[in-house]
């Protein structure tokens, strides 16, 4: 799948960066370089829209907002899909799955915070391998439709304030 990604966005002359962190192990998960501030980390869902597949692009962590596609799209029926619904994938073991939803013949939607971001990151068919470009980029080879089609996650437990010192 990776090679496929590459390929799609090469053709598209799109520039970006790949980084890969190759590991024999699966835990712990990979540590990447601190992205710039601009920059969002974002994941792909299926949804299937009045029974048709679409690929949905959130920041990582956030849930799809099946009321908010619905909304979007004035449509009858939006529920979770999965990879299965896709007209094609290569391997249907390989996630996560990329924000490109021309790769799979299926539209992309993306959420409204994923597009004010300057630059996304992304796994790529991988958890150690991540693609970075500017979402300009991105908008103008997929054309997604945006809106708020994604739910913040809960957000990390915080830690205890420390103890004052005496």
């Amino acid at each position: 799948m990776l090679a496929r990604v590459v390929e799609y966005l090469r053709s598209s002359g799109v520039p970006f960066r790949l980084e890969s962190y190759p590991s024999p192990e699966s835990e712990p998960k990979v540590a990447r370089s601190v992205r710039p501030r601009k920059t969002i980390e974002v994941e792909s869902h299926v949804a299937i829209i009045d029974g048709r597949p679409a690929v949905v692009c959130v920041p990582v962590g956030d849930e799809l907002n099946l009321a908010g596609l619905r909304n979007l799209l004035h449509a009858e029926i939006v529920e979770e899909g999965s990879v299965d619904d896709l007209p094609w994938f290569l391997d249907r073991t390989e996630a996560p799955l990329p924000p490109l939803g021309r790769l799979f013949g299926v539209p992309l939607f993306v959420d409204e915070r994923v597009a004010n971001a300057s630059d996304i990151c992304f796994a790529a068919s991988s958890t150690t391998d991540f693609v970075e470009l500017l979402y300009d980029d991105l908008a103008r080879i997929e054309q997604p439709r945006v809106g708020q089609v994604g739910i913040a996650g809960e957000p990390p437990p915080a830690e205890a304030p420390a103890p004052p010192l005496h």
